[in-house]
This record gives C-alpha cells, sequence and structure tokens, in this order.
C-alpha cells in the first residue's frame, strides 16, 4: 500500500471474499478479474500453497490456496469456489475463495490496526481491520503478499 493510502483515504473499493469462513478485503485495483474455478495442473515440488497452474485465455497463471499462509487450515477446494486474479508489479496470479461477498466502498480511517486481532503469521499480511455488520474484513496487503518470502520460486 502507498503511503498515501494507509493514511486514509475515503472511498476506497474493495472486493470481499470469503476464504474458511473469514471474510478478506482485496482492493480493487489490485483485482483483474473474479472467475469460477477452472481445470488445475498441478505442479509437482511445490509448496501445498501453490494447487496449481491453469489457463485462462492463453495466459498461464499460478493458483495459491492463501489459507496456510495467513495461518488458517487447508482450504478444502469445491467445485462452488472462486479465483481471485490479483496484479501486482507487472505479476498476476489466483487465489482460491470460498465466495465472493461483493465490492464495498470503505472509510480507511475506520481500519483497526491487525495487531492483537489475528495471529501475528496473518498480521504479516492483513493491513488493518474493518468491522461491518457484526462481521471483520480484513484487508489484505497485496503488496506483502507479493513480496512474501513464502512466494519466492527460489524457497521451493
Amino acid at each position: 500500500m502507498s503511503e498515501k493510502r494507509k493514511t486514509g483515504t475515503a472511498g476506497d473499493r474493495i472486493s470481499v471474499i470469503e476464504i474458511n469462513t473469514l471474510w478478506f478485503g482485496i482492493d480493487i485495483l489490485k483485482s483483474r478479474e473474479v472467475i469460477p474455478l477452472p481445470r488445475i495442473t498441478p505442479v509437482p515440488n511445490t509448496p501445498e500453497f501453490v494447487l496449481g497452474v491453469f489457463n485462462l485465455r492463453g495466459d498461464i497463471f499460478t493458483l495459491l490456496d492463501i489459507s496456510t499462509i495467513l495461518d488458517m487450515k487447508a482450504k478444502q477446494i469445491q467445485n462452488s469456489d472462486m479465483v481471485i486474479l490479483l496484479d501486482n508489479n507487472n505479476t498476476s496470479l489466483g487465489i482460491l475463495a470460498d465466495r465472493i461477498l461483493g465490492v464495498r466502498f470503505i472509510d480507511n480511517t475506520r481500519l483497526k490496526p491487525s495487531r492483537g486481532v489475528v495471529s501475528q503469521k496473518m498480521a504479516e499480511f492483513v493491513a488493518g481491520v474493518l468491522t461491518e455488520k457484526n462481521s471483520e474484513i480484513y484487508l489484505l496487503d497485496i503488496d506483502r503478499l507479493f513480496a512474501s518470502a513464502a512466494l519466492r520460486a527460489d524457497n521451493y
């Protein structure tokens, strides 16, 4: 996130997704598109969170289950799952979600720090927490996720 966005500008839009019963927000500018679960080709000798690769209109994308990166149990793949294609600094990949809850406008001034609310491992990738209608939305920091050591190819 840029410094300007961290300080809180009203009116940012996020895509809200559900993974293992938790709600996560993704900056809509980092979301390329949402697609139904495609046919996945497994890739040997990769970490468990790398589900494989898939072909979308002639482009090959890696599909991740970020549950374990976020310190949650691995997600069980179901035919009803959705894939969110993310773009960051000329790199694209897909993440698996149980469902898409929609797009929301948020007021960044209402974001609470994630430290102490989520596990230390999850806090590395959560920029803040927003409470909405008795539910918590954990705002994912896609820049940190893409830059994480877990996603570096030289680690596997």
